[in-house]
C-alpha cells in the first residue's frame, strides 16, 4: 500500500535546497546550511536570495529552481528553506510525471503542504519535516530525528495520542498524507488536491482564528473530503486564540469530528511549533485507539551482506 521507497540518502548525499515560496531570514538559513553541511553535500544557487515582496523571487525564478532540483541526477533529494506564501502559484506548471521518475524526496511544511500534495498525486514520499531556517536553531534531538526519518522514511515509527470522537478499537490503515489545513483548504476545487481515498490525513495550522478554522473544515466536509479518508490525525494549532466569543479551536475540532464514522487523533507533535517532528508522508498508517503506527517497510540491510 506504501508508496515505494525514495531515492536513498545518506551521509554524503547531495541535497538540493530550494526557496518555493515566501523569503526568509539569510541569518538562519546560513545557520541551517552550517549544520547541514556537516553531514551531507548541500548546493543552492546565489538567486535563492532575490525576494519579491512576499516571495523568494518571480514565480519563473522559484520555478526553475524547483524543476532543477527534481530533474537533476544528481541530486539525492530537495529541502526547502521556508514556507510563507507561493508554492500554489507554481503548480499549474510542475509535472507529476518528473517527480514520479525522480522518485526523491522533498523537505518542508507549511505552504509547502501544495508540493506535498503533487507529490503524493506522483505516488512519491516526501517528508513533512522542519525546513533549512528552522534546522540551525533546532534541538539536537530534533535534529537526530530528522536525520533518521529522511534517511530511513521506511522505518516502524509509533505515537500515543488522544482519540477523539468514534476512537474505538478498530483498526484502519491507510496511506498518510495531508499538511496545513489552511493550503489544502486552497486546493480545492482544483486539479491539485492530494489523493483522499483510503488516506490517513494529518492537518495542522498557525495564525488562524477558530471561526476560520471551522469555516476550512466545512468546506472540506461539503467538498465530500471526509468521506474519502480512513481516518484523521490532528497536529498542532498554534496562536489562533478564540475570539470575544470565547469559542476556541480545541472546541471547533471536537464539534467536527466527535461524531464522525472513523478515528481521530488529536495531539500529534507537529506543526509550527519548537519540536516539529518529521512525518513520512507516502508511508502505510495505522490507527488504532491511541496508537499512530507509521512505516515499517525499511529495507534491511543486514539481509544483503
Amino acid at each position: 500500500m506504501a508508496f515505494p521507497l525514495p531515492r536513498p540518502v545518506s551521509k554524503g548525499s547531495r541535497l538540493a535546497i530550494i526557496a518555493p515560496a515566501g523569503p526568509f531570514n539569510e541569518e538562519l538559513f546560513r545557520l541551517g546550511i552550517a549544520w547541514l553541511e556537516e553531514r551531507y553535500e548541500v548546493i543552492y544557487s546565489d538567486d535563492i536570495f532575490d525576494g519579491c515582496g512576499y516571495l523568494a523571487g518571480t514565480d519563473e525564478r522559484r520555478l526553475c529552481e524547483l524543476t532543477g532540483a527534481i530533474l537533476d541526477p544528481d541530486i539525492d533529494a530537495i529541502v526547502c528553506v521556508r514556507g510563507g506564501f507561493g508554492a500554489t502559484r507554481l503548480l499549474p506548471d510542475l509535472d507529476p510525471d518528473a517527480v514520479r521518475k525522480a522518485n526523491k524526496m522533498i523537505v518542508g511544511f507549511s505552504d509547502i503542504t501544495a508540493l506535498h500534495a503533487v507529490w503524493a498525486r506522483a505516488g512519491v514520499r516526501s517528508l513533512h519535516a522542519p525546513m533549512v531556517a528552522a534546522l540551525g536553531k533546532a534541538s539536537p534531538a530534533l535534529r537526530d530525528l530528522w536525520v533518521d526519518t529522511l534517511e530511513d522514511p521506511g522505518k516502524y515509527r509509533n505515537w500515543c495520542l488522544e482519540p477523539l470522537g468514534f476512537g474505538g478499537d478498530e483498526s484502519v490503515t491507510g496511506i498518510l498524507t495531508g499538511g496545513n489545513l489552511a493550503v489544502l483548504g486552497s486546493l480545492i476545487g482544483t486539479p491539485y488536491t492530494p489523493p483522499l481515498d483510503d488516506a490517513i490525513l494529518f492537518i495542522e495550522d498557525v495564525g488562524e482564528r477558530p471561526y476560520r478554522v471551522d469555516r476550512m473544515l466545512t468546506t472540506m466536509s461539503q467538498a465530500g473530503w471526509f468521506r474519502r479518508i480512513r481516518g484523521l490525525v490532528i497536529g498542532s494549532f498554534t496562536e489562533g486564540d478564540p475570539g470575544p466569543d470565547g469559542v476556541s479551536i480545541d472546541e471547533v475540532l471536537a464539534k467536527h469530528f466527535e461524531k464522525v464514522d472513523f478515528p481521530v487523533l488529536t495531539g500529534f507533535p507537529a506543526g509550527h511549533i519548537d519540536e516539529n517532528e518529521p512525518i513520512p508522508f507516502g508511508a502505510t498508517a495505522t490507527i488504532q485507539g491511541f496508537a499512530l503506527e507509521v512505516g515499517g517497510d525499511s529495507i534491511d540491510l543486514d539481509r544483503f551482506t
